[in-house]
Order: structure tokens, then C-alpha cells, then sequence
């Protein structure tokens, strides 16, 4: 049961319509996206779609791909692409969750610098 007052509301914490947030996905409109991040965008979703197809990722079928979806990039991209995925582990680099972050860095010790190994 979603109880507005005891939190604020949040699209995946709360089921109900009228709690809903308006997110917008990109901080960018698509037209305003360079070419070349479009490119690279079209290569990693197509790629992301054979792994999960359990399919070769191939120059071929990556162009297949792109060009089914409507998409048009420079013909290096799905060879490059291609030839970084190969002998890679996709699969493993697509799991989700147990990652998390890198180490953050120590607060100061208490005690100051004395404590930290100044003289004091």
C-alpha cells in the first residue's frame, strides 16, 4: 500500500498512476546526439540483442540489425565493434547487480594529523 505522506513518491516504490513521476529518459533530444555516439549506441544494442539471441556477434549481422531497426551509421563501426566482442565474455559484462562501486577513500582519522602519522 503506497502511503504518499510516509515518502515521497517514486515510479518504482509506488504502483498507483497518480504517484507517478515524469522522468525524461535523456538530457539530450535524439537529434542532438553526435553521430558518433548514435553509432556506437546502434552497435552496443545490437550486439546486446545477439548475446541474448545466443548469436554470433558478427559485422554481418550487426548491420542486419541496425539496418531493421532503420538505423544507417559508418560502415567501421560494426566491424570494429565486431572484432572488440570477439573471444570476449559478453554475457558475464552484461550481468546485472553484485558490482557495486569502487572502494571510497577513508574519512580523516580522529584525532587529526597525529593520528594520520603527522607529528604533533
Amino acid at each position: 500500500v503506497c502511503r504518499p505522506a510516509l515518502h515521497p513518491p517514486h515510479p518504482t516504490l509506488c504502483a498507483q498512476s497518480t504517484h507517478r513521476l515524469n522522468i525524461a529518459m535523456a538530457e539530450v533530444p535524439a537529434a542532438e546526439v553526435p553521430q558518433a555516439e548514435k553509432d556506437e549506441l546502434f552497435c552496443a544494442y545490437a550486439a546486446m540483442i545477439l548475446q541474448d539471441s545466443e548469436l554470433e556477434i558478427s559485422e554481418d549481422k550487426l548491420n542486419t540489425l541496425i539496418k531493421a531497426a532503420g538505423g544507417s551509421i559508418d560502415a567501421f563501426f560494426p566491424t570494429l565493434f565486431a572484432k572488440m566482442c570477439q573471444g570476449k565474455d559478453i554475457e558475464g559484462m552484461l550481468k546485472f547487480g553484485g558490482g557495486g562501486g569502487g572502494g571510497g577513500s577513508g574519512g580523516a582519522a580522529a584525532g587529526g594529523t597525529a593520528a594520520a602519522g603527522g607529528g604533533g
